[in-house]
């Protein structure tokens, strides 16, 4: 894989340091591919699993590391979102590791227009489940928010329908693992947004990236495939010294 690079800045944490700390809990919560990247990033997705995902910086630079997800025949109107970030820089020699389960969420945040390099913050989040609550609305009366989820009419897939009074390119809806979100699309009057929650982990390294940063994955160009084969549930990503990954199983930490 070749890797065009961007030599970093100086090694100034992010403004936002809050998000996740060097051991980082996701929260728990209860056809073709435009990309033209290859689409079986996790092979396991048990809910109630924990899996855990160590990256480690051999590289000669600090970088951000930061964690996205795609899914099968993701549309353009469907953004990746960072989901999981170091909140600094990795210098080389040091590592992070973050650990999740499989649990999903309904979001919706306050974008203006949702371009790459917005930042999506939650401004609520709901438990969603692809086989029981795949369906939510959003509303803007009495204020932004999403109805309790309900079962819908397509199970497997998340959905999200907009109100008629929702207004142009001011909000962004869309799904979540855990209390950041993952994937957002531009909500409006009378939109609907169906989400396929089967998602592909890529690990990649940067300089800015903050959690919730939206992503034009297809200039996302150092990065990698973190595929969970049966029965492991632990991996580690190393930024090597020629600036490619290396991403292979691992002991789960203790």
């Amino acid at each position: 894989m070749m890797f065009a690079m961007d030599v970093p800045p100086a090694t100034t944490p992010p403004e936002n340091q809050s998000a996740y700390i060097a051991k980082v809990d996701a929260p728990k919560r209860g056809g073709s591919n435009p990309y033209g990247f290859e689409m079986e990033g996790v092979r396991s997705t048990a809910p109630g699993t924990t899996y855990y995902l160590t990256m480690v910086n051999k590289s000669a630079l600090p970088w951000i590391f930061y964690v996205y997800q795609t899914f099968p025949e993701q549309t353009d109107e469907i953004f990746s979102l960072a989901w999981l970030a170091s909140p600094y820089m990795i210098v080389p020699g040091a590592e992070i590791t973050f650990k999740w389960e499989i649990n999903y969420s309904f979001v919706w945040a306050e974008t203006g227009e949702l371009t790459p390099g917005v930042s999506f913050v939650a401004g609520m989040s709901i438990d969603a489940d692809p086989t029981a609550g795949d369906t939510t609305n959003f509303v803007v009366q009495p204020g932004p928010n999403l109805t309790p989820a309900k079962p819908g009419n397509a199970p497997g897939t998340l959905t999200i329908y907009d109100d008629t009074l929702v207004p142009k390119q001011t909000f962004s809806v869309g799904i979540g693992m855990g209390d950041a979100g993952t994937f957002a699309a531009q909500a409006g009057a009378n939109l609907k947004h169906v989400f396929t929650p089967t998602p592909s982990y890529w690990v990649a390294a940067g300089d800015d990236q903050k959690v919730g940063t939206v992503l034009d994955i297809q200039t996302v160009t150092q990065t990698a495939a973190a595929i969970y084969p049966d029965n492991t549930y632990a991996l580690t990503a190393t930024l090597q010294e020629d600036n490619t990954w290396l991403v292979e199983p691992s002991s789960e930490p203790h």
